[in-house]
């Protein structure tokens, strides 16, 4: 007997697959094929799929600062900015946001010479971007990655031959990022040092720097030789008034260079915050923030 466009039945149990009839009944499959065979990945693309996969997760494996504390430092080199920039960068904060949270996840880890030579680039490329019409979300998110690997570049437990730093560098960003709301961010000054064409050596000379602010943390964490928990701090410790400082640094060099950056670009620097071209090449006052 058949049914309706002639499906072929025998005891209610399908035959097999059937050809498309006249009245446009459509083939249908055996209710059990047979097995497809094994599907055999060549051990190339194994390889491909896992460098993929763990470029897709270096952004996780190597922040240097917590979300909370990111956010903080960007928001306070806004204030630093001038109000022309501030402007543009404000109505694409998304695309500023990425740009520095990739600076920090794929160059968070990289040795100090890849940083500042990255960061050199990134600030002599973004001045061109007019030229060539790039829109200005594009714009921002260069000025994020700037200034993210900046803040990357002062980090002082990023590097470093003390295998210490490693271990608690973890609950160090946990650590800041609780004691975040009581840190006062400082601004060094535009001329305090300056900083004009040369980042990279402008860099170099803060990270000499670097060794002391890492030994000040490591002491808060080995005092007696065995590592204790940042719980066991108080704000009077090395760690908080170390976090104060990098911080301040972070944010102060990345308000320089932005300004710079701004400047090579035809920006209008009126209004700027603690700005005054006179005063550059010679040492200001700092002034706190927050």
């Amino acid at each position: 007997m058949s049914r309706g466009g002639g499906e072929p039945v025998n005891g209610g149990e399908r035959t097999g697959p059937m050809k498309a009839s006249a009245n446009g009944v459509r083939p249908f499959l055996p209710l059990s094929p047979s097995p497809l065979p094994p599907f055999a990945m060549p051990k190339a693309l194994r390889i491909i799929l896992v460098i993929i996969a763990l470029i897709g997760l270096m952004p996780l494996l190597a922040q240097a600062y917590g979300p909370a504390t990111v956010k903080r430092m960007t928001d306070v080199t806004l204030r630093l900015a001038p109000p022309s920039l501030r402007a543009v960068l404000l109505a694409n904060r998304g695309s500023l946001d990425r740009g520095v949270a990739d600076a920090l996840g794929f160059f968070g880890h990289s040795p100090e010479e890849v940083v500042l030579a990255e960061a050199q680039r990134e600030f002599d490329a973004i001045r061109m971007l007019p030229s060539g019409q790039a829109p200005l979300a594009q714009i921002a998110y260069h000025f994020g990655r700037l200034s993210g690997l900046i803040y990357a570049a002062n980090d002082p437990l990023a590097r470093g031959e003390d295998g210490r730093t490693i271990q608690v560098r973890q609950d160090y960003s946990g650590y800041i990022e609780r004691k975040l709301p009581l840190m006062v961010f400082a601004f060094d000054g535009y001329g305090a040092p300056p900083l004009e064409k040369d980042l990279r050596a402008y860099l170099e000379a803060r990270a000499a720097g670097e060794g002391r602010y890492r030994e000040a943390v490591l002491f808060c964490y080995f005092p007696q030789g065995r590592q204790v928990s940042s719980e066991t701090f108080d704000d009077r410790s090395n760690a908080f008034g170390t976090a104060q400082v990098v911080l301040s640094h972070a944010v102060s060099d990345a308000a320089k260079a932005w300004l710079q950056v701004w400047r090579g670009m035809e920006g209008d620097l009126s209004a700027t915050p603690y700005y005054r071209p006179a005063e550059l090449g010679t040492k200001s006052s700092e002034s706190k923030l927050e």
